[in-house]
């Protein structure tokens, strides 16, 4: 999600600026008005989009090896030294910055289906038909303003004659171009990214240049620049205007007569403004989309026992699934080899040189605990406590608690112990108590089909955050 929001905010703000610089000042309304809609929408989706430019990550193939008779002590007491314990948080930093922005994106829907409601119970009034447009009349303000086919105008303002016959065929440029279903666009779009700034510079921009090409086809129509050039002057931009509504008097005046008066461009210079802001948004499309290429994350899973050593109770069964449900996860950021895919037995030592054949970046061991206190559950990781990988383990050993403490499991510890398959690897390693088996609840969680999927995906949840952590 981060991710998302950091490329959403970079991809339209260069958007934006190629905008800003190269288009804004060219009369080339309706390319203009295409190009604001379309680099909206594709920086929305660009960073949900995998543009894989150059395929540079070889798939890494699993080494097959085979079972060992030689029966390792891997079973061994679970007596390493605390470090921590971890308690599952009510409330953290990020759900109250969640949380305060929920609340504000709802304040925004309340604000969009409010002025939807209002402006669809003036729709409802009698109208009067004029060209394509239905005449509503008000008092509210003088100047007139449209949603599409609908006009909104005070009645005294029909009354002049020069004044309503430039300021309907204005209008009737908005409802023939549909510009309504821009603003409703836009507007949609601020409720979920209000906290953007280019979104807001994104709505000006469109409702700007709206309004360019409304000033710049009322005048076409035969009507004196001069005397419109005048009615826009005359216009108050401070009175009220209907919510969602192209309005006569919405846009700076100094722009629009800017704008109104400026000369057209050559084609060579227009054609070449075009060009430049096509390239230079491509440039920023496949920046903001493009896959990722940076090596994966690989992670051997050992599916602890298998075979003749069947663990406590069933355990080498639940691992074994949740290990396979957690291989159907890899992919280009995270590299998921499994140990053992099928109910075999493996010795200590043939698990430690499968793991060091990999070269992995890290190593996970899946067990389930027991323990003569049926009251004990939660979820428990140990890491080996030396110089060479201590701070890599533990950083992966708190991310995948921390995980399984939303929606598994209660509470979870923290360990140091110098197990042979910690010990013994080349690599940063965890060993993880997925639960107790002597718990009753923790049991039938763990002998739950679909909780198993739910460890699974946690289990890649803090494989993926913790990756992104740098030390």
């Amino acid at each position: 999600m981060i991710d998302y929001l950091f490329y959403t905010l970079v991809s339209l703000g260069g958007s934006f600026l190629v905008y800003h610089f190269v288009l804004k000042q060219q009369k080339t309304f309706q390319f203009n008005r295409a190009y604001l809609i379309i680099t909206l929408i594709l920086c929305l989706i660009a960073p949900l989009m995998e543009i894989e430019i150059l395929d540079t990550v070889p798939s890494i193939t699993e080494l097959s090896i085979q079972p060992s008779e030689n029966n390792g002590i891997f079973h061994q007491a679970m007596n390493g030294v605390t470090v921590s314990e971890i308690k599952k948080p009510d409330h953290t930093i990020y759900d109250m910055i969640w949380y305060v922005y929920l609340a504000i994106s709802l304040c925004f829907v309340f604000r969009f289906v409010k002025n939807l409601i209002g402006i669809i119970k003036l729709t409802k009034q009698d109208y009067i038909r004029y060209a394509n447009l239905k005449l509503i009349e008000g008092s509210e303000s003088k100047n007139a303003s449209s949603f599409f086919n609908y006009l909104f105008i005070n009645s005294e303002s029909l009354e002049e004659g020069h004044y309503s016959s430039s300021m309907i065929q204005h209008e009737v440029v908005h409802c023939n171009h549909w510009h309504s279903l821009d603003v409703l666009f836009i507007e949609l779009v601020l409720c979920v990214l209000w906290f953007n700034p280019f979104v807001w510079l994104y709505k000006k921009a469109i409702i700007q240049n709206h309004e360019f090409i409304a000033d710049h086809l009322t005048v076409k129509s035969g009507i004196d620049i001069n005397m419109y050039s005048q009615l826009i002057i005359g216009s108050n931009p401070t009175e009220y205007r209907v919510p969602f509504t192209s309005g006569f008097n919405f846009i700076q005046i100094k722009n629009r007569i800017i704008m109104l008066h400026r000369s057209k461009s050559s084609v060579f210079k227009r054609t070449l403004k075009v060009t430049i802001a096509l390239l230079l948004f491509s440039g920023i499309f496949m920046l903001s989309s493009f896959k990722d290429l940076s090596k994966p994350l690989v992670v051997v899973i050992d599916a602890a026992h298998g075979g003749r050593d069947s663990g406590h109770l069933n355990e080498k069964d639940i691992v074994l699934n949740i290990s396979n449900a957690l291989a159907q996860y890899s992919n280009e950021n995270i590299k998921i080899i499994t140990l053992r895919h099928e109910d075999e037995f493996l010795s200590l030592n043939d698990r430690v040189k499968f793991i060091n054949a990999q070269n992995p970046d890290l190593m996970i061991s899946l067990h389930c605990n027991s323990a003569p206190n049926a009251n004990a559950n939660g979820v428990e990781a140990f890491y080996y406590d030396n110089t060479k990988t201590n701070s890599e383990s533990m950083k992966y050993g708190m991310s995948l608690l921390y995980e399984q403490l939303e929606g598994n499991f209660d509470n979870a510890k923290m360990n140091t112990a110098s197990f042979k398959i910690l010990k013994d690897i080349n690599c940063p390693g965890v060993l993880l108590e997925l639960g107790f088996l002597s718990n009753a609840e923790d049991k039938a969680k763990l002998n739950d089909t679909n909780h198993q999927q739910k460890i699974a995906k946690a289990l890649y949840n803090g494989l993926l955050k913790a990756s992104k952590i740098k030390f």
